[in-house]
């Protein structure tokens, strides 16, 4: 894809998303995600979105797999397709165990294999183009409707995109897929050594083509001619991600344990914030995340152009309200947007 351009919202005020994400169509980015959380919901912000920009595509960034029902998720998705003509983009996680138990009461085992079967759903019930009855069997969902229950597609492809960080789960995105959403604390070499040829592996074991599949992730971007500042930012973030133990793989992959245990320690026994971002060190920083100066980010930004097919440019929304309130996020979505911009 050349050139591509994509940024993730990371805001409570769905009136300023909206406002941003006419900045960033008229800056001539390409596509642009929202979170789904209980605080932000996708599908209603994608909606609001879609109606009030004319060419940008989008997406949730990411829908978590097992919150909605399958027919919510596939409803949903066709609704935000038509309402666009055919902008969406629908990017899918499974989720980690803590974010499932806390979101639904729920534990959902075999992660990788719901999700594909989910998918597999998805796609049969957009195919019925409500002119056909679903009757679908299988070992995680077991669903039938009447065709006058079910939506009426503008497209019987949606592209899916999953979110993913094991090998598993990578190459079950290389299998059954459109394209890699990625994560938000891949470093190069994880990118080079594990996420790429992951999905090579699912993408030969289905028999599909490389050019027919995009590979992205959120690459935490943190803009200031503040530098320091900028850094600070993307800390917390880094920190916030990294602290969860079913990520800790990826600290062990880069060599930093000695940061792992800090992170964590901080975060689950302080509970504090700014001994997490302590925590996080200059070369977490300079190895997961575009922070600096708009020159330096723009520069470091070719690093990733040469590795995926279009990093997705994630700002910073975590940490104490005092030192990253909503202002600073914001701002740094319309610096980063200014920055990129065609």
């Amino acid at each position: 894809m050349a050139d591509f351009r994509a940024i993730i919202m990371q805001l409570d005020d769905i009136h300023a998303e909206i406002r941003l994400a006419r900045m960033a169509e008229e800056a001539r980015f390409d596509l642009v995600w929202t979170p789904d959380t209980p605080r932000s919901n996708a599908f209603v912000r994608l909606a609001a979105i879609a109606v009030n920009t004319k060419r940008i595509g989008f997406g949730p960034g990411i829908a978590r797999a097992f919150v909605r029902g399958p027919l919510q998720i596939a409803g949903g998705a066709a609704d935000l397709d038509r309402l666009s003509g055919g902008r969406l983009v629908l990017g899918l996680g499974s989720g980690t165990p803590r974010q499932n138990l806390f979101e639904t009461g729920q534990r959902f085992d075999r992660a990788a294999a719901r999700l594909n079967e989910l998918i597999q759903l998805l796609r049969h019930v957009w195919a019925l183009d409500g002119e056909a009855s679903l009757d679908f069997k299988g070992e995680f969902y077991t669903l039938a409707a009447q065709a006058s229950l079910l939506p009426k597609p503008l497209r019987k492809e949606i592209p899916i995109y999953v979110a993913a960080v094991s090998p598993a789960m990578l190459r079950l995105t290389g299998r059954v897929a459109d394209g890699l959403a990625g994560f938000p604390c891949y470093s190069l070499p994880y990118l080079k050594e594990v996420v790429l040829p992951s999905i090579e592996a699912g993408l030969r074991a289905s028999g599909r083509s490389r050019d027919r599949f995009k590979t992205t992730m959120w690459l935490i971007t943190s803009i200031s001619e503040n530098r320091a500042r900028a850094r600070r930012d993307a800390a917390y973030q880094i920190g916030f991600y990294l602290a969860t133990r079913t990520y800790g793989h990826l600290l062990d992959f880069n060599g930093w344990q000695e940061e792992k245990e800090a992170i964590q320690k901080a975060f689950f026994e302080r509970r504090d914030m700014e001994a997490v971002a302590d925590a996080v060190s200059d070369r977490m920083i300079d190895a997961l995340a575009l922070a600096g100066t708009p020159d330096e980010c723009r520069e470091r930004y070719k690093r990733y152009r040469e590795v995926i097919d279009f990093p997705t440019l994630y700002p910073p929304g975590v940490g104490p309200a005092r030192l990253l309130p909503q202002e600073r996020v914001q701002e740094n979505l319309e610096t980063i947007i200014r920055t990129f911009a065609r």
